[in-house]
């Protein structure tokens, strides 16, 4: 029997978006359902912020139809049910985390604790000083913990972590997991590829404001090549050399079929060592799917 889809989230229903003569988004389309971590992803000026803000309710598409729950963005019954970090943040510079924490959870009817949100993104040490000196970094953390301090059932993270270091990243990955376990949805957006394939379950692609790839990164890493083979040789012979490409002293080759590699390899008789064979990476996946299309869009040019 068919499980039933979990309940709609939010929806973008053939969104256009133009700003006088440049078209940010193109008929773009795109749903969230409960429990999912979407991945938004796509070149500088692709129309990711764009898409972002209308959903926020923060921009109207020019044309479709935007929904949050159900109701159009920016109405005060959907603000209360999501969180939002923007790309770049800014707070009144005399106030303190505990008190700009207070004044946002004031403002939602089920707000996770004040105490709670300054353990879980480490504020413990800034609670109560002045915002006007702090990092960037200090600074993104706060942001986060603004952005989930209403409980949100839909987080929007736009670039969540940049500015953070890497343990400020690895921290911030575990407390988006935990959220989406217990049912919370997110949408983000990032340039920090582990970060996407921790944290996300589904990848939606946008060039020129178009959808150009929707699915599991499960199924997006199995449909571009399964398995990354690498080992190391101090004398490679022509199979290794022509085979596999060469990065500081190792050899890779990413294939479909590591088992014919590797028998090959066995029968050209070079010698290697320390051979590995480990499922391709998201980024690798990604790039192989570019390089398809930029392929076949040059084929259909010389038609």
């Amino acid at each position: 029997m068919t499980q039933p889809a979990p309940p709609l989230i939010a929806r973008l229903s053939n969104v256009t978006k133009t700003f006088g003569n440049t078209r940010a988004l193109h008929d773009l389309s795109m749903d969230i359902h409960q429990g999912q971590a979407v991945a938004l992803l796509g070149p500088n000026g692709a129309g990711k912020s764009t898409a972002l803000s209308i959903l926020e309710g923060l921009r109207q598409p020019t044309s479709g139809t935007a929904s949050l729950f159900g109701q159009k963005p920016g109405t005060p019954a959907a603000m209360k049910r999501i969180g939002i970090t923007p790309q770049e943040t800014d707070f009144p510079p005399q106030l303190t985390p505990r008190e700009l924490l207070a004044f946002t959870t004031a403002h939602f009817d089920h707000p996770r604790p004040i105490g709670e949100l300054i353990e879980l993104f480490g504020l413990e040490e800034l609670a109560d000083r002045r915002v006007q000196g702090f990092s960037g970094g200090q600074r993104r953390r706060l942001a986060l913990a603004m952005c989930f301090a209403g409980n949100p059932e839909l987080a929007i993270l736009d670039e969540p972590t940049a500015g953070l270091d890497t343990q400020g990243q690895k921290d911030f990955s575990r407390i988006a997991r935990n959220y989406v376990a217990e049912g919370g949805s997110l949408i983000l957006t990032s340039h920090y590829w582990q970060e996407i394939e921790t944290i996300a379950d589904r990848i939606v692609m946008i060039d020129n404001g178009k959808t150009v790839m929707d699915g599991t990164i499960a199924r997006i890493k199995a449909a571009f090549g399964l398995n990354r083979v690498s080992l190391a040789s101090d004398t490679p012979g022509p199979f290794i050399s022509q085979t596999f490409s060469r990065e500081d002293n190792r050899f890779h080759l990413i294939t479909n079929d590591s088992d014919d590699v590797i028998r090959k390899l066995v029968q050209s008789g070079e010698a290697f060592s320390d051979l590995k064979v480990s499922p391709r990476s998201l980024e690798e996946a990604i790039a192989l799917y570019n390089a398809t299309q930029n392929t076949n869009s040059d084929t259909e040019s010389e038609k």
